[in-house]
């Protein structure tokens, strides 16, 4: 199983992306650097591609079933939103951020692999599963890359900086977008529901967790509509809401409601 591997393909994902923020710091940049910094941290996105290609193909099914799983496809999806916006804004930040962010979790997966079989419960073997999987995942990445810009912007101001307003700017432009594919993909879970449970809504833990994530982004625009000088509150507010959908994600499973939730398959 290609899991046993998993720690091989960290490493190769860490060598490129840690090269490359070495590159980022050398005083004397040759004309070469900046190519390699952006190529880089691409070698080592194809490279996790590959693994969760190979995973797919080994498991005979999407790899969206267990936590782990989901976590090589956050990590992957987030190392490469960072690494586009590191190649439109060249902020070193959103590299470094956004490399840390990927290995935390690719190192969780490392230590606790999770093992599954390859079969799905009847509930998942569905037209719906992949999509509605994909588009979460992506619209956490994105949310996330928005928590990184907002972190930014805090350390910024409590160092006595007034230029939190390009951290804002980032932010919110992440966080439009991220809006979207959590609708989309809150609604394309409505439909699988109907579709596998009857019920398009059943206030299930994961559903509203979900509602209570959509909610909290929801009001995040708002007030950057409403309120655009309350700046400091606003950063705050985008990094709980990172935390409120981390815990949708990742934390409903270990509280004893979610113990009968629909959402928990296993792993």
């Amino acid at each position: 199983m290609i899991w046993n591997s998993l720690i091989w393909f960290v490493l190769i994902f860490l060598l490129c992306w840690g090269i490359g923020f070495v590159m980022l710091y050398r005083k004397k940049n040759p004309a070469c650097v900046p190519v390699l910094t952006q190529l880089l941290p691409v070698i080592g996105n194809i490279v996790l591609l590959l693994f969760v290609t190979i995973l797919w193909v080994q498991l005979e099914r999407p790899p969206m079933k267990t936590m782990a799983e989901t976590r090589v496809l956050y990590s992957l999806f987030v190392s490469w939103i960072t690494w586009f916006i590191f190649f439109t804004t060249k902020s070193k930040w959103m590299y470094l951020l956004g490399m840390v962010m990927s290995l935390v979790f690719l190192i969780v997966d490392v230590l606790n692999p999770e093992y599954q079989s390859k079969n799905l419960m009847p509930a998942l073997q569905s037209t719906w599963f992949i999509p509605h999987v994909v588009i979460y995942m992506i619209a956490y990445a994105v949310m996330a890359a928005a928590c990184l810009s907002a972190v930014k912007g805090l350390v910024n101001l409590y160092k006595g900086k007034n230029d939190a307003d390009s951290d804002i700017n980032l932010a919110m432009k992440l966080v439009y977008p991220g809006m979207a594919l959590l609708t989309m993909g809150m609604l394309l879970g409505a439909i699988w529901a109907k579709i596998a449970w009857g019920n398009y809504w059943t206030f299930d833990p994961k559903e509203t967790w979900a509602l209570l994530t959509w909610l909290f982004y929801l009001f995040t625009i708002h007030l950057h509509y409403f309120c655009p000088k309350r700046k400091k509150l606003l950063l705050w507010i985008l990094g709980l809401s990172f935390i409120v959908l981390i815990i949708t994600w990742m934390g409903i499973r270990f509280l004893p409601s979610a113990m009968q939730s629909i959402h928990v398959y296993g792993g």
